[in-house]
């Protein structure tokens, strides 16, 4: 895709580099925008008679679009884009998101703009995750239409969003510290004017303690609530009405009631107001606290991130940052130091500790020629390894980024809700006006009792319990799965996975483990095991054969290095022959290959006929015989059981002969099987089923199994799978502990119940406490306190999930 030339933009003055907006003027002059605002403000301008405006060389450049891209170049953006086919992906980290009304505030706008494809946005960290098409819109212009908003957008970064949650902790305790010292002072003047209310009090010391109030309260509104006001101002600005807006009215009326009846000489309700945004601000508080906590498995995986490595020069080692490290850089990674990429250990073997990436607790064996994965802990030995991907692109950050996309992910509940709460908030502004008229004008209750109960109503009726109940359970679910290795890729896949009655797995790579492994050595002429293992992994460390590989593996774990071999040959698909240091000629490979060499194999060996026979000979006498099985993954057993305990119809499908489909299942306990199946007749397979009505689960890990990825309600793939069965995957294993899948199942049926719990309590507990402010029986400051409740009581009842238990 070739890059358009660097433009000027003829309002704001910025360079860019997108497709431009362009304007022909009355004399023929072409003038060119960086986007459509621009091209507006310029015809405004000029339209006032004001275009020598213009050719002012000093002029500043006050528009929004420079505001929100000034710190930030094309060039700074280009590396925070990740390219998807024609598209691109960016991820922001945008700040001044207090509720989910922001988040549907942003995706309907950004939505709008030509040339994005997909807006997804995480409540829980912020975060904006975008695909749009470069030749039609630019980062720098989706930055500007964030920043018209009300929001600050910056490029994604999990330092810059680590110190971006502390700013706002830190942030909102002064603002809530500001409001709980100053409403506690309140509250003594106002014990002070209800005593003298029903006591008596003389005029002067009323008046004074109301000013005192009106002096006190004000920086409680207009300080601590000073964010409420600001959205409040945004949703009325782009006509999206949201949380804000209810809360700014409710303690902006009583502030504004309480100073008109001061100068009246009627009671005033300064603590309402102060009441009202202290406790919206303890329900903010601890709602951020819930927040944090629900990703704290994300966190965990950021923080496993190493942020140096050590580069391997001709100059010496050097120490640089892992953003610097670039594919095919040697590395130098000590004992006890995690890898900081994905690489490829080229020079030294050592043991692994991958319990982050795999879940598996005990230390692995890893020797020159196998990949680690990045956040990996080298245990034993320092090892040379060569970067394979760029940090960014690391398994690390490519599985945070997974949850990231998930929690920002939707399912039909949530657009539900989403659509209530577009139309919630002013039907409940246009029910408080009528609640105050009708008690006003029918009721003949003073304007005081009036405005209180519309205000009960407002402050009630928020939405916030609402807007929380699907996007706090499915951060919470998400985390909780991506802690026990499960990656979720959205809230909707939550939703069809809990709905799925049928399983589908293939065998090769997926029931099984898809590599050979050694089940037992024979040795045959007086040699022994030692011989035989150190012979064989010697020529066999040549050859790149995952049979060789897995012999090599097997000699190393019992201690067997090779050492060094010349001679050496390989005869693709019948065996290979070296020369030992000792001058013994080896020959590894099938029976009728040592037979071709004139190795004579009278020799008595019986093994299953399943199992793979890869004969050793040594100087022309059979001295050993490796046999090597295709074996199950580790929690096959365990996944079936598990899915089957559940109800599930489960059938496993494979390209393998019928047979060997046949012994498999009948092992991990499936009665029905099907081999020699092509990919397009697994893909018919599901089609099938579905077209029957049924909910199916497709796991599967080859290039082979990706139609019928692609096409099953749930997809589900290992994270050592193909790059195409991961693409068409809605869920990632990590690890090889096939039992997850079952909890993933189970996770998502408890995320959804908690979903319906959490929508449930919103209607009632609306259906309760409107009526209950209508009548009058509720004061704003009660309303407050109900409100701030409901928020919690949803969010923490989303936090259950955070206990869920993996039992594999």
């Amino acid at each position: 895709m070739s890059a358009l030339p660097e433009r000027i933009c003829s309002h704001c003055g910025i360079s860019f580099r997108w497709k431009a907006v362009s304007s022909s003027g009355d004399d023929g002059s072409q003038a060119i925008f960086c986007c459509r605002g621009c091209q507006g403000a310029y015809r405004m301008i000029c339209d006032a008679g004001l275009g020598s405006f213009y050719d002012r060389s000093e002029r500043a450049t006050p528009t929004v679009a420079e505001a929100a891209t000034s710190s930030y170049t094309e060039r700074d953006l280009a590396q925070h884009i990740v390219s998807d086919d024609d598209l691109c992906r960016i991820d922001v980290l945008v700040s001044g998101i207090t509720c989910p009304s922001c988040v549907w505030l942003l995706e309907r706008m950004l939505g709008r703009v030509p040339g994005v494809e997909y807006v997804s946005i995480s409540y829980s960290g912020g975060i904006a995750s975008l695909r749009f098409d470069p030749e039609r819109v630019a980062p720098l212009e989706l930055f500007s239409v964030i920043a018209r908003l009300g929001y600050s957008p910056r490029p994604y970064s999990a330092d810059q969003s680590e110190k971006e949650a502390r700013r706002e902790r830190d942030d909102l305790l002064l603002r809530f510290g500001t409001a709980l010292f100053l409403t506690m002072q309140l509250m003594a003047y106002s014990y002070a004017l209800y005593a003298g209310y029903f006591q008596g009090m003389g005029e002067g010391m009323k008046q004074f303690l109301q000013y005192v109030s009106l002096l006190v309260t004000t920086p409680v509104v207009f300080y601590s609530g000073w964010p409420f006001i600001v959205g409040a101002w945004r949703s009325l600005k782009t006509a999206a009405p949201g949380m804000d807006l209810l809360i700014a009215m409710g303690a902006l009326s009583a502030w504004l009631y309480s100073v008109w009846a001061l100068f009246g000489g009627q009671e005033t309700y300064f603590e309402s107001a102060a009441m009202i945004v202290t406790f919206v601000l303890i329900g903010r508080l601890l709602e951020l606290s819930v927040r944090r906590r629900a990703m704290s498995g994300i966190s965990s995986l950021y923080a496993a991130a190493p942020q140096r490595a050590t580069v391997v020069g001709v100059g010496g080692n050097r120490t640089v940052e892992v953003d610097e490290v670039r594919p095919g850089d040697m590395l130098l990674v000590r004992q006890g130091e995690r890898f900081p990429v994905d690489c490829l250990i080229v020079e030294g073997e050592t043991e692994v500790d991958q319990s982050l990436a795999t879940g598996e607790s005990r230390p692995v064996l890893f020797v020159s020629g196998d990949d680690v994965r990045s956040g990996c802990v080298n245990v034993a030995a320092p090892v040379t390894v060569q970067a394979l991907r760029p940090a960014g692109q690391s398994y690390l950050m490519r599985v945070a980024s997974l949850v990231q996309m998930a929690q920002a992910g939707k399912p039909d509940l949530q657009q539900l809700a989403d659509r209530v709460s577009g139309w919630f908030v002013p039907a409940v502004i246009l029910l408080a006006l009528l609640v105050c008229a009708g008690r006003l004008l029918f009721l003949g209750e003073s304007a005081a009792a009036a405005i209180m109960s519309a205000l009960s109503v407002v402050l009630i009726a928020c939405p916030c319990a609402m807007g929380l109940a699907v996007p706090a359970a499915v951060l919470a679910g998400c985390s909780r799965s991506a802690s026990l290795g499960i990656i979720l890729r959205g809230g909707d896949v939550i939703e069809r996975l809990a709905s799925v009655d049928t399983a589908l797995f293939d065998k090769t790579g997926t029931i099984t483990c898809g590599l050979p492994g050694i089940i037992r050595l024979e040795t045959y002429a007086g040699y022994d095991a030692a011989a035989v293992l150190q012979a064989a992994a010697t020529v066999e460390e040549q050859a790149s054969h995952p049979i060789a590989r897995a012999i090599v593996r097997h000699a190393a774990e019992h201690g067997y290095q090779p050492e060094s071999c010349r001679d050496f040959r390989a005869i693709p698909g019948r065996g290979i022959s070296g020369v030992l240091p000792n001058g013994e000629r080896v020959l590894c490979g099938s029976r009728s290959f040592l037979r071709e060499q004139g190795v004579s194999l009278e020799v008595d060996s019986r093994y299953d006929s399943a199992a793979t026979a890869v004969l050793i000979a040594i100087d022309g006498c059979l001295a050993g015989c490796f046999l090597l099985s295709d074996q199950l993954r580790e929690g096959a057993r365990g996944v079936i059981s598990g899915l089957a305990a559940e109800r599930m119809d489960i059938c496993l499908i494979s390209g393998d002969h019928q047979t060997t489909v046949d012994r498999i299942a009948a092992e991990i306990g499936v009665s029905s099987a099907f081999g020699g199946m092509t990919p397009d007749q697994k893909l018919a397979h599901a089609t099938e089923l579905q077209q029957r009505g049924r909910r199916v689960l497709m796991v599967g890990d080859g290039v082979n199994d990706a139609p019928a990825l692609a096409s099953a309600t749930v997809s589900c793939s290992l994270s050592g799978s193909s790059d195409i069965a991961l693409e068409n995957a809605d869920v990632i294993i990590t690890g090889d502990d096939l039992s997850r899948i079952a909890t993933a199942y189970r996770i998502s049926r408890a995320t959804m119940t908690i979903i319906k719990q959490n929508l449930a309590w919103a209607f009632v507990y609306n259906i309760i406490g409107i009526p209950l402010a209508m009548t009058g029986l509720l004061t704003p400051v009660y309303a407050a306190v109900a409100m701030t409740a409901s928020s919690l009581l949803v969010s923490l009842n989303s936090l259950r999930l955070m206990r869920f238990k993996h039992n594999g």
